[in-house]
């Protein structure tokens, strides 16, 4: 059954630095980018996996775009899609794997981005409220690495 719901998204992107650290190196992240926004959306459950659909708004740049989160016990999926969007885009994200994802770029030749997965963590209670919290590093061209801390809190709308 399909029921209406708040999401509270917060993500965060940072520039790994590596800095000495005695005779090895330490991993420090600086902050780059943070958005946080509220949005309505749909929660509903098929196949043991829990779905959360909803709009993306203006502020995140992907106005006219609808996201559809797919979680299950071992992965999170993210597929973004819509009338402003060249094709579109889906990442899986499970921990301690690598995967590659085919983004397309407007004017620009596909991108394969290459997604590492940090964590996972479901804090979904069994009616579907809680947190979903996921850490995961994207590389393309290998100039460009960035660790995304992504943060989606259900609630009841």
């Amino acid at each position: 059954m399909k029921k209406n719901v708040t999401l509270k998204i917060i993500s965060k992107q940072y520039v790994e630095n590596l800095e000495p650290s005695g005779e090895a190196f330490r991993r420090n992240l600086e902050l780059e980018d943070s958005i946080e926004i509220m949005t309505e959306g749909t929660l509903y459950s098929k196949n043991d996996a829990t779905y959360i659909a909803y709009d993306e708004i203006e502020e995140s740049g992907l106005q006219n775009t609808k996201t559809l989160l797919k979680l299950t016990d071992k992965a999170l999926e993210i597929r973004r899609y819509g009338e402003d969007m060249d094709g579109n885009m889906d990442m899986t994200l499970e921990p301690g794997v690598l995967n590659i994802t085919r983004f397309k770029v407007p004017q620009l030749v596909n991108l394969d981005l290459e997604v590492y997965t940090n964590s996972l963590k479901d804090e979904l209670s069994e009616e579907g409220y809680g947190k979903i919290s996921v850490d995961y590093k994207i590389t393309f061209d290998s100039s460009y690495v960035r660790r995304t801390k992504l943060e989606v809190e259900v609630l009841p709308s």
